[in-house]
């Protein structure tokens, strides 16, 4: 990194372009970014704190306990498949859990971690760049988003499963 920026500040005097003022003007428009993210930050955070208080997080896991079981896809999982979409953050606590409690040798272990790395928060995407950028109509964002989480999710049960 600090090859990086050198080398981008020397690029700069050397083009003799006034360096300090852009860093400024980035420095501000990365702070107004900020203040426009916090109350979809916030409402996101509300939303998740909301499900899990309220005991609707645990009758979803109650209702999908016997399909996963049926399909020889680790419970363990459940927590993070539908955390995942929603929070990054959250989802590593649960990472952590699930490599704790069955081990990361395990299949379970490396599903968790397959899952973690390979699928996109896609609800707490949309929800931020579609509120920064006010559009107001996501068509197909969504479902695309949707349909590209549960293939990853498919691809690491399967490669996982494989190996």
């Amino acid at each position: 990194m600090p090859v990086m920026a050198a080398v981008i500040v020397g690029y700069g005097l050397f083009k003799k372009a006034p360096v300090y003022d852009y860093f400024i003007d980035g420095a501000k428009e990365g702070l107004k970014t900020g203040v426009e993210i916090l109350p979809f930050m916030v409402g996101i955070y509300i939303a998740v704190n909301g499900l899990t208080v309220s005991g609707f997080l645990d009758f979803i896991y109650m209702v999908f306990q016997p399909v996963f079981r049926l399909a020889h896809i680790p419970v363990e999982l459940l927590p993070l498949i539908f955390l995942r979409a929603i929070s990054g953050s959250g989802s590593f606590i649960i990472l952590q859990n699930i490599l704790e409690l069955t081990g990361p040798d395990s299949f379970a272990g490396r599903a968790a971690c397959s899952m973690s790395g390979g699928c996109e928060t896609v609800i707490y995407v949309l929800a931020l760049y579609f509120g920064v950028t006010h559009v107001k109509k996501m068509r197909h964002a969504l479902a695309g988003g949707l349909i590209g989480y549960c293939t990853g999710i498919a691809v690491s049960l399967v490669i996982c499963n494989i190996l």
